[in-house]
């Protein structure tokens, strides 16, 4: 592929936005997406160019969701409500691993839609065991934070 043809087709997935405001009712209205750094609920907001993007004014970061791709992902994970938000008053780590948690379920559930029945992908199955250890670790770590210990019935 030449590289203005690269560009080209670069180009149209970079300027993915939202419909006009005026042909689509927002579907980030009123969402919250948690804050990376401490967990805090953000406010979606919509770019001049119709894009989402959070701002946590408590950790000074910005998160801008760019090309198509990843404003998709970003609807199905908050229309799925798998990840919350906390507060100030919360405490954020909490909140971190568990919303870690619920996105490495995603990765392990994806991966084993790709396994196939009949002749299973030994690298594929490595890679479900590994995220599948990572959601062991992470759940160990949560359960320290909570002060209990995790039975081996918790990890699924």
């Amino acid at each position: 592929m030449s590289k203005s043809a690269l560009r080209r087709s670069s180009r149209s997935n970079v300027n993915a936005t939202l419909e006009p405001p005026d042909t689509q009712e927002n579907p980030f209205a009123g969402k919250e997406f948690p804050c990376s750094i401490c967990g805090n609920g953000l406010e979606i907001r919509i770019t001049r160019k119709n894009k989402p993007y959070t701002l946590c004014l408590d950790c000074g970061i910005q998160t801008f969701f760019r090309r198509k791709e990843g404003i998709t992902r970003l609807l199905d994970i908050l229309n799925s409500r798998s990840l919350i938000s906390g507060n100030a008053s919360e405490p954020s780590l909490a909140v971190i691993l568990f919303n870690r948690i619920q996105q490495l379920h995603a990765q392990k559930k994806k991966l084993t839609d790709k396994q196939g029945f009949i002749l299973p992908d030994p690298d594929l199955q490595n890679a479900i065991r590994v995220v599948e250890n990572e959601i062991k670790r992470v759940q160990q770590e949560l359960s320290k934070l909570a002060g209990r210990k995790i039975r081996s019935k918790d990890i699924k």
